[in-house]
């Protein structure tokens, strides 16, 4: 019986604080880091005969330059939230579709509007696994996005490193790796809606970290010398050209998207509770060790 107590509060112990269910609408951030080209995948899975490795450098357009050594990113995802927000979907991109010239139509005089350093994933089949939520605090917000091919209408996207510029189809095949992990943290708490009956934030997190990883098949339609496998690491971390530079989608003023929306975290006891615990058990166990002595 003692042991068996130790064994649920060890179970207690490792309990998941992170509730699944998530959405998550988040376009001020950038990510930088590097992609490297191999002749075959298990070369990019084992890192070995690299052909080229490149570097996210800053780019220009006319008088406008991304943020240094960077790219702005959009991500996209909702999981098990049809009912109140959206479909299962994972997406994670370049932020291309800003614009200084609304006149000009969305992306226009955009720096981040080209394939060097580009990178799109777009799954909305069960493929990837997806697991996050809100901390107990109700402060901190986790994503994490795993598998998938990201070929859901074949929007599947990695910048051919290190070619620069060139048309959208020199960019094109399917990830056959893929890791996404996003932390954010909030001033604030997270406030319930009691229509959804899940806790949401509608600002920008005060911190953010993550990564995005993976191995991109390319398959171009307009230079099959490009083809091979892309192997990606990138870091991500907070600001935007967009926010930067006030730009504009369509006729609108800048409005960054900053939504996080999940229910609240499964309650894991304090060890201090968890002690109480594996005591009062031990001394349940104690008192009927006894009564059959």
């Amino acid at each position: 019986m003692f042991k068996k107590s130790l064994a649920i509060a060890a179970l207690l112990a490792a309990g998941s604080a992170l509730a699944d269910p998530l959405y998550v609408s988040y376009d001020n951030f950038n990510y930088s880091g590097t992609v490297t080209r191999y002749a075959s995948e298990a070369d990019a899975i084992a890192k070995t005969n690299p052909i080229s490795t490149a570097s996210i450098t800053t780019v220009s357009n006319d008088t406008r330059s991304t943020l240094t050594d960077a790219r702005d990113g959009n991500l996209y995802v909702a999981k098990d939230a049809s009912a109140s927000y959206d479909a299962d979907l994972a997406y994670f991109s370049t932020a291309w579709y800003f614009t200084t010239f609304p006149a000009l139509g969305n992306g226009w005089g955009n720096p981040n509007n080209t394939n060097t350093g580009f990178v799109q994933f777009y799954d909305g089949s069960t493929t990837p696994t997806v697991t996050g939520g809100w901390s107990n605090s109700l402060t901190t917000f986790t994503v994490d996005v795993s598998g998938g091919d990201g070929d859901t209408g074949n929007y599947a996207r990695l910048w051919a490193a290190p070619k620069t510029g060139g048309p959208s189809g020199d960019t094109s095949g399917v990830f056959r790796d893929f890791h996404l992990n996003l932390v954010a943290d909030f001033a604030a708490a997270a406030v319930f809606n009691p229509t959804t009956g899940w806790y949401e934030a509608d600002a920008n997190p005060t911190a953010l970290s993550g990564t995005a990883t993976g191995i991109f098949e390319n398959q171009s339609t307009t230079d099959a010398s490009l083809n091979g496998f892309y192997a990606f690491d990138f870091s991500f971390a907070p600001g935007s050209w967009a926010s930067a530079n006030a730009a504009t989608w369509g006729s609108g003023a800048y409005s960054p998207s900053a939504f996080f929306a999940a229910p609240a975290a499964a309650p894991v006891p304090e060890p201090g509770a968890l002690a109480l615990a594996g005591l009062a058990i031990a001394m349940l166990s104690l008192v009927r060790r006894q009564r059959r002595s």
